[in-house]
């Protein structure tokens, strides 16, 4: 029987390239965004680029930057957008960085 593995692209070692992991995170804001609606994924992008001079890249390494701008939408919106990004990476909250990303966007 095989034993269990943690998959590559969450190796914990040395490895200091975490782009699959920044690929993860952006694909899931953009979905839980576009989920929402075509008007808050440009709006949000829109101020994520104003305020912070920034992309969604970028928001893995700054969530506060997401939360921030999340903050500035209706609380309904902002919930719904929040838990369909925790039900996306939920699989991998196990991750330090991702764990802590999820952490930032409740606060």
């Amino acid at each position: 029987m095989a034993k269990y593995q943690k998959p590559v692209l969450f190796y914990q070692g040395n490895c200091g390239n975490d782009a699959a992991r920044v690929a993860l995170v952006s694909v899931s804001v953009e979905s839980a965004l576009l989920g929402y609606g075509v008007e808050i994924y440009h709006k949000v992008l829109s101020q994520l680029e104003k305020k912070y001079n920034c992309s969604l890249y970028d928001c893995y390494k700054h969530p506060e930057c997401l939360n921030e701008i999340l903050k500035t939408l209706p609380r309904n919106s902002r919930y719904k957008i929040t838990q369909s990004i925790r039900n996306g990476l939920e699989e991998f909250s196990y991750v330090k960085p991702v764990s802590k990303f999820l952490d930032t966007l409740d606060s």
